[in-house]
């Protein structure tokens, strides 16, 4: 069955100024300019502009609504569908996120404010991404909206961030469950992975930041196993229950 999603032909936009936090520095030359004479400052000029940080889940949202088209009633009919057939937005937005962080777009050296010139000094235009970077999220975006079913999905961003599928993996099925941080058998796990994880900075995983599922697992209650997800399983609220995709059958 053909996949109801309508895609967005045209390239992804560059600008994603509003998925970013950027700063920058200003000079005036007011006294040389006849800003004083004229009482209007338009002699300010951008500095040292810099992207300080990239909010994934912002970029998500605004990816996945290009190759979304369509008036509103069309975009909820085929959104609809989808949720049928294999799980629907959260889904794609999910796998969304997984292909922009395989390709660091949370990296702001991948990133440049842009400049130009307004009647009252220099402005910041926008905010965009290296063209080849975007390229690459493009086309495996182009991919993952051709795939038509929850397992198709989750196997190509698992094969696109480590190269190859894990043998259980590759013909499972795949169901959305909403589990507690302690049904996981953490004892199981590489503890130096585990120590090394909690020493970074998790923080854009916390619930106020990442509301997508955290990753994928296998078990049963009390002794799940993770496969993919280790940090955003680990940033998870102890107390709160969040979205896993677990393998069906073991």
């Amino acid at each position: 069955m053909e996949n109801s999603t309508r895609l967005n032909p045209k390239m992804l936009k560059l600008d994603y100024t509003y998925c970013t936090s950027y700063d920058y520095n200003t000079e005036h030359f007011c006294d040389s300019s006849g800003c004083y004479d004229e009482g209007i400052c338009r002699c300010g000029k951008i500095k040292d502009a810099y992207v300080d940080s990239i909010n994934l889940s912002r970029l998500t949202e605004e990816i996945y609504s290009q190759f979304i088209t369509g008036d509103k009633k069309t975009k909820r009919r085929d959104i609809r569908i989808s949720e049928i057939l294999y799980g629907g937005e959260i889904v794609d937005k999910y796998c969304i996120y997984r292909i922009l962080a395989i390709n660091k777009a949370y990296d702001a050296s991948y990133w440049e404010v842009n400049i130009c010139g307004g009647y009252y000094g220099q402005e910041i235009d926008d905010v965009t991404i290296d063209v080849y970077i975007l390229n690459i999220i493009n086309d495996q975006c182009v991919k993952l909206f051709q795939l038509e079913t929850l397992s198709e999905k989750l196997r190509y961003v698992l094969e696109l961030e480590y190269g190859f599928l894990l043998d259980d993996v590759k013909d499972c099925d795949f169901e959305l469950i909403s589990i507690y941080k302690n049904y996981i058998d953490f004892k199981k796990l590489n503890q130096n992975h585990i120590t090394n994880v909690k020493m970074e900075d998790l923080s854009h995983y916390d619930s106020s930041n990442y509301e997508l599922p955290r990753g994928i697992v296998r078990g049963e209650i009390d002794n799940y196993k993770i496969i993919d997800g280790f940090h955003r399983i680990i940033a998870a609220d102890g107390n709160i229950p969040f979205n896993v995709f677990r393998i069906k059958n073991d």
